[in-house]
C-alpha cells in the first residue's frame, strides 16, 4: 500500500484501535462520540485497504478477537500513533516559536559576550519571535523566574533545589585578568600571593565571586589595595585593559572580538571552578521559544571547553 493510501487511511487506523482495545463496535462509536455502523464501516474499509480480516465476530458475549494480521497492525499503529503524537507536539512548538515570546534572565557579562549570537541565530531562524532580556544578578533573576517574569535564566552561581531545572552547564575556570603590558600577563597560572599589593577592582559584595575572593584572600594572608567595587563586569573589565587594576573573573570570555586582557588561572584551593548554568523553574509547562533557547545554549556549550 502506497504512503497516499496510508494517510488515507488514519481515521480507520484510529478506529480500529479504538474497536480492539473496547472488543466492539458499539463500545469504540460510544468512546469516539460515533454512529456504530460507521465504525463498522471504517474497519471494513481498512481491511480490503490491506487484504486482511483484522477481527474474528465471535457471537454472543465473547465479543471480537483480533486475528493474527489485527495484532500484528495493533502492534504496529501503537508505533504510529506515538509518531503522530510527537509530529502534533513539534508542530505546536513551531507555531509557538512562529508567534511566541521569550522572557529571558541573564547574567551581565553574558549579556555582552555569549548572548547576541545566540539571538541573532535564534532571529534568523524565527524571524518573528518576540524578546523581553532582563540583565540581572543570580539572585535577582532566580527572584523573577519564581514570579514569572522570565521562563528561563542563563547565568553562575545558581544553588542546587529541586525547584530549579538544570537544562546545560559549562564548567568555567577562574581567572585573573590583568592588562596586557602586567608583569604577569605572560603567565598561564599564578598564585594568589603573588598578587600581594597589587591594586584589585573588586565584583560587587552581592556576587558570590566577592566573597569567594575575599575568603582566599584572608586564608592566604594577602594584602591588596581596593581601587574599585563595581556591580558592571563591562566597566570591570574596561579598567583593567586600561591598567587600573588586576581583577578575577569565572571563565574566559566567549564573545568573537576579545579585550587586550590576559587570562591567568589562579592555583589556589580556594579558588574553585564554577558552572554556567541555564535553568528554568521545575514542574512548570516549557515555552516552545525556551525549548528552542535551551537547545541553542546546549550546542553552544558543546563547542567550548573551560
Amino acid at each position: 500500500m502506497t504512503s497516499s493510501n496510508i494517510l488515507a487511511r488514519l481515521p480507520g487506523l484510529r478506529q480500529f484501535v479504538e474497536v480492539a482495545r473496547q472488543g466492539s463496535f458499539r463500545a469504540a462509536a460510544d468512546k469516539l462520540n460515533v454512529a456504530p455502523s460507521a465504525v463498522s464501516k471504517q474497519i471494513k474499509n481498512l481491511e480490503l485497504s490491506l487484504d486482511a480480516e483484522l477481527f474474528r465476530r465471535a457471537r454472543g458475549r465473547a465479543g471480537l478477537e483480533l486475528t493474527e494480521a489485527g495484532e500484528i497492525l495493533l502492534y504496529r499503529c501503537a508505533s504510529v500513533i506515538n509518531e503522530l503524537s510527537i509530529a502534533r507536539d513539534e508542530l505546536n512548538e513551531l507555531r509557538g516559536l512562529q508567534r511566541g515570546h521569550l522572557r529571558l534572565g541573564v547574567n551581565e557579562v553574558l549579556a555582552s559576550d555569549l548572548l547576541p549570537g545566540v539571538i541573532r541565530n535564534l532571529h534568523s531562524n524565527h524571524p518573528n519571535l518576540r524578546y523581553t532580556i532582563f540583565v540581572e544578578n543570580t539572585p535577582e533573576m532566580l527572584s523573577r523566574m519564581h514570579d514569572g517574569d522570565i521562563d528561563i535564566g542563563l547565568g553562575y552561581n545558581f544553588p542546587s533545589s529541586p525547584e530549579l531545572e538544570t537544562l546545560a552547564t559549562l564548567q568555567r575556570r577562574t581567572f585573573l585578568i590583568t592588562s596586557l603590558d602586567h608583569p604577569l600577563a605572560h603567565r598561564r597560572r599564578v598564585r594568589l600571593e603573588e598578587i600581594a599589593g597589587e591594586k584589585v577592582i573588586f565584583p560587587d559584595k552581592s556576587l558570590a565571586l566577592y566573597q569567594m575572593l575575599q575568603d582566599a584572600l584572608v586564608h592566604s594572608s594577602v594584602d591588596v589595595k581596593d581601587v574599585m567595587t563595581t556591580n558592571s563586569f563591562t566597566l570591570l573589565r574596561q579598567m583593567v585593559q586600561d591598567g587600573v587594576g588586576v581583577s578575577v573573573v569565572i571563565g574566559r570570555f566567549l564573545q568573537k572580538k576579545r579585550e587586550d586582557i590576559a587570562f591567568i588561572e589562579i592555583d589556589n584551593p580556594m579558588i574553585v571552578s564554577k558552572p554556567l548554568s541555564c535553568c528554568r523553574i521545575a514542574g512548570r509547562t516549557p515555552t516552545a521559544s525556551s525549548v528552542a533557547f535551551a537547545f541553542a545554549i546546549k550546542s553552544l556549550f558543546a563547542q567550548y571547553g573551560g
